[in-house]
């Protein structure tokens, strides 16, 4: 029995299926695991994600649209080349998507704080004793942070603050979140005020969808980089009930 060989048509669709099962992988992992809830956006995971997309779905099977000739004399190379190159901006793609990563949420005087891998510098990590594999791979820790006592310190902390590098971004000065539930609860602010800043925004239906009366849930800003979100707070206990993509306080 001969076998017909494919066209470029099939071709190219079997690189699209192929290709989408790679991105497919790849956004669970983005999604639920570094980049997990409304990080994904406010993160910016969603912008990196898709320009991985538009080159690993689309751009890929384009070319090989373009090349595919059955019988082709080198096909198989050429073939091989794309391959190569699409796994090469996949791999460089991942890696960027990876280094951007939040790796700590931390309550930094009367806010939340978001610190990303990349934001950690080597000498950071090795004043802490810690490898860059250690930063977290699942999700940002929720901790709290300790200012030094030392004059010195003190003050290199405001130089480096200057230079976009703060305190959350120091894991020596991080301490367990249980360690500052108090300050988080004093500096909460209660949850009918985000009615200001969020137009329609009903905070009650918010609260029940917490399984909480209004009364017992406050909020407190998180400053997440291109946008800032609001983490919703127990207001007895300041246990994180969630995140979510509101506005905290006015700004345009």
């Amino acid at each position: 029995m001969t076998r017909t060989p494919i066209n470029r048509f099939q071709a190219s669709a079997i690189h699209v299926a192929l290709s989408a099962t790679v991105a497919t992988v790849v956004f669970l992992v983005i999604y639920l695991l570094w980049y997990p809830g409304v990080l994904f956006d406010a993160g910016g995971g969603k912008e990196l994600f898709l320009l991985i997309l538009a080159v690993d779905v689309t751009i890929g099977p384009l070319v090989t649209l373009i090349i595919f000739v059955p019988g082709k004399k080198g096909l198989l190379f050429d073939l091989w080349v794309i391959g190569l190159l699409q796994a090469a901006f996949l791999t460089y793609g991942v890696w960027a998507v990876a280094e951007s990563r939040p790796v700590y949420i931390a309550f930094v005087k009367d806010r939340f704080e978001l610190a990303r891998a990349s934001q950690i510098p080597d000498s950071v990590l090795e004043d802490a004793r810690m490898s860059r594999s250690e930063l977290s791979w699942t999700g940002p820790k929720i901790v709290g942070v300790r200012f030094p006592a030392d004059p010195d310190r003190k003050f290199n902390l405001m130089i480096s603050g200057m230079g976009g590098v703060d305190i959350q971004s120091y894991p020596q000065y991080h301490v367990p979140y249980d360690s500052v539930r108090k300050d988080v609860v004093e500096h909460s602010v209660a949850l009918a005020n985000l009615a200001a800043f969020n137009k329609g925004l009903s905070t009650a239906d918010l609260a029940r969808g917490l399984g909480r009366d209004q009364a017992h849930v406050r909020y407190l800003p998180l400053r997440a980089g291109k946008v800032d979100l609001t983490v919703l707070i127990d207001a007895r206990t300041a246990e994180i009930l969630r995140i979510e993509a509101l506005k905290p306080w006015e700004y345009e």
